[in-house]
């Protein structure tokens, strides 16, 4: 295969610079694997087109590729940049892995023989999130690593593109460790991190604040903080510093006087300082004194009170009597944006006063909203209440039937099987796939195959309900319904699954020859007919350049998304077209997941309604304020949208990055679980 790649890089017939860029984009978006199909990018790599087709073979991800990209590292600084991200992006494999740290290892020190720091801070950030397996890999990387590091002993000052390249490389360097159990980062590497963290350099330096962001991310996944550390931290002028620090407090290092520099977050004027405060209490001192998560019921953020709320819902010692809860739940109206306090109050009743959470319960099963409705669910399945969770089965609202239904496989019940089955007939895939888990779950019990006979056909009737819709976004709940038909189904079930054999989806239609394979002893070959999507042009990428998605939430006020068509044009034509259809008017941020992402988009309110068609990943950097789109795997967006309201650096090279808040962030800081986007609107910025 490497071989083929290079003859086609050596034989590539030029066409037009526009016409190969157009041929480029599309080559990316179809995620090319023919030599027809990855030709456009062959020939973009002889010239103009080099860096974007750099980009595009590295979002490939695939090892065989690294031969063509590696010469790029000799190129110009820009180039090389992108070249080094692009084989950290292909480094999928463990030989990969030994063959890009090589490659950049030699290049790294090529670049600081030259004080050529930029390309080196690339390098760098590349070398740090290679995903390693041993610790000599580790210790590599981490010897060059430190060289890009500020140190309080030298006269010598380093490169903002150097030291910024370091911690990025160390804030992934220190998840690998911590996440595959490696031998822990040198002592004099935390040294140097504590100092990067918290020494200022100068205003004018625009990397500086970055810097200390990542440093303190490193220290506190290394478990690494010091109280020293996150006392400076918490004075920096950075917010995301002091809310880093602040998170550092409910790690398990060894801190001193962690109580008071708890309750100094708590003070904080930025409310992500405060809920990462608030953790800390909770994870640590809640046991002892529920003081400050009282406190913090009556905070001004509503975040900051329903996070306080539902850390009530673990209890506080006897001794400080009864709680807020029953107060709270007691506040339930039917008013706009007034129901998450009383809900979350109702789930925490439910753990602590299960005889006041039964009083109230009703009232929330009768809501009109249904999200409350889903919170009693969720109260109702603490509570153990049956006869409540069997009534919210039939709720019109499949979030709601969702949530019963959940509750009931987590409670172990019978009546779970009679629910799922009739909840496969149901439109909802979110439901679908939890009715699903429940035949799963209740014949692993068992012998696998205990409702084989009852559930057999509505599992296939589902499955072909569903394929009928043809959509890419489909795969989650017929990969689910095969999986379990696979435990149930023999030789005498083969004919049902012919037809998948040659599904629009690859993925399933490989899944049907596995199963017809093991269930006839014949091998059997997927031979799948994908579904086309919208096609993507050049045309459609201009024009989106330079535009702007003004987001208005109703009530609550609007806020700007600046599409970056450079870095993901897929991804900004797809949403801003979906926008100008006017897909998006009237649907709801629905998940809420405090300093990390608020995601919204969906046409059923979860994670698993979106458009028909699959958008490819075009993956970036997540500070606080960049938007990206929701996926389930590689390669699986299907237009919901998510915004980062913190960095939040784990996701970086893994997610799309399409555009970024420039206006209105206090409206996404701001927004609640059920928020509903009035509109969505593209401008001139």
């Amino acid at each position: 295969m490497r071989k083929l790649l290079l003859i086609l890089f050596l034989c590539a017939t030029p066409a037009s610079a526009q016409s190969l860029q157009e041929r480029m984009l599309q080559a990316e978006d179809a995620r090319a694997t023919t030599e027809a199909g990855l030709a456009p990018l062959m020939e973009g790599l002889k010239g103009s087109g080099r860096r974007t087709a750099i980009r595009a073979i590295g979002r490939l991800e695939r090892p065989v590729m690294i031969p063509l990209v590696a010469p790029a590292l000799d190129d110009g600084v820009g180039i090389r940049a992108e070249a080094a991200n692009a084989l950290a992006q292909m480094a999928r494999t463990p030989a990969a892995v030994v063959e890009v740290q090589k490659l950049l290892l030699n290049r790294a020190a090529i670049d600081a023989n030259l004080n050529t720091w930029e390309p080196w801070g690339e390098i760098a950030a590349a070398l740090g999130r290679l995903p390693y397996d041993t610790a000599e890999q580790v210790a590599a990387t981490e010897a060059v690593l430190t060289i890009g590091l500020p140190s309080p002993d030298s006269m010598n000052d380093v490169d903002s593109a150097a030291l910024v390249g370091s911690a990025r490389g160390f804030e992934s360097l220190a998840r690998t460790v911590r996440a595959k159990k490696l031998a822990p980062l040198n002592s004099r590497t935390w040294d140097l991190l504590r100092w990067a963290a918290t020494a200022q350099r100068p205003a004018a330096d625009p990397r500086s604040v970055l810097t200390r962001r990542l440093a303190m991310a490193a220290l506190v996944t290394g478990n690494q903080v010091t109280a020293s550390v996150i006392e400076r931290g918490q004075l920096d002028a950075d917010g995301e510093v002091r809310r880093l620090a602040t998170a550092g407090l409910a790690t398990d290092a060894a801190i001193s006087e962690r109580d008071v520099l708890l309750k100094k977050g708590m003070a904080d004027m930025d409310a992500r300082v405060r809920l990462e405060a608030l953790r800390g209490w909770g994870r640590h001192l809640q046991e002892t004194s529920c003081a400050l998560v009282r406190a913090a019921v009556k905070d001004a953020d509503a975040h900051v009170r329903t996070q306080a709320i539902d850390q009530l819902g673990a209890g506080c010692p006897a001794s400080e009597g009864s709680s807020e809860l029953g107060a709270i739940v007691g506040t339930l109206s039917t008013q706009p944006r007034t129901w998450h306090a009383p809900a979350h109050a109702l789930v925490s009743l439910a753990r602590t006063e299960p005889a006041a959470a039964a009083r109230a319960l009703p009232l929330f099963v009768a809501h009109p909203t249904w999200q409350v409705r889903m919170y009693a669910a969720r109260a109702a399945s603490a509570l153990g209440a049956v006869d409540t969770l069997m009534a919210l089965m039939g709720d019109p609202v499949d979030n709601v039937r969702e949530a019963a239904l959940s509750a009931l496989i987590e409670l172990k019940r019978p009546e779970a099987v009679a629910a799922a089955i009739d909840s496969l007939t149901r439109i909802d895939y979110q439901l679908v796939l939890t009715a699903v888990r429940a035949l799963s779950d209740v014949d692993q019990i068992v012998d696998g195959k205990t409702h084989a006979p009852t559930a057999t056909s509505p599992l296939l009737t589902a499955l072909g309900r569903i394929t009928k819709e043809s959509k890419d976004t489909s795969r989650d709940p017929r990969m689910a319904i095969l999986n379990r038909l696979q435990g149930y189904g023999d030789a005498s079930q083969a004919v049902n699954l012919e037809g998948y054999l040659k599904d629009f989806d690859p993925a399933v239609a490989a899944k049907a020859a596995e199963i017809l394979t093991a269930w006839t002893g014949r091998p059997r070959v997927a031979a799948a007919q994908p579904l086309t999507g919208p096609a993507v042009t050049v045309a459609a990428v201009n024009a989106v350049r330079g535009k702007t998605l003004r987001v208005h939430m109703t009530g609550t006020g609007s806020f700007d998304i600046a599409l970056d068509v450079d870095a993901a044009p897929l991804a900004a034509v797809r949403v801003a077209r979906r926008a100008g259809e006017g897909y998006y008017n009237g649907l709801t941020f629905h998940r809420i997941a405090l300093n990390f992402v608020i995601q919204g988009g969906s046409p059923g309110a979860n994670e698993y309604m979106g458009e028909p068609f699959y958008m490819r990943d075009e993956p970036g950097l997540h500070l606080r304020g960049t938007v990206g789109i929701s996926t389930r795997g590689r390669d699986t967006g299907d237009a919901q949208i998510f915004v980062n309201t913190v960095d939040s650096p784990r996701l970086n090279h893994t997610y799309t990055v399409f555009g970024s808040v420039t206006a209105g962030m206090d409206v996404v800081d701001g927004i609640l679980e059920g928020d509903v986007i009035q509109r969505v609107e593209l401008v001139t910025r």
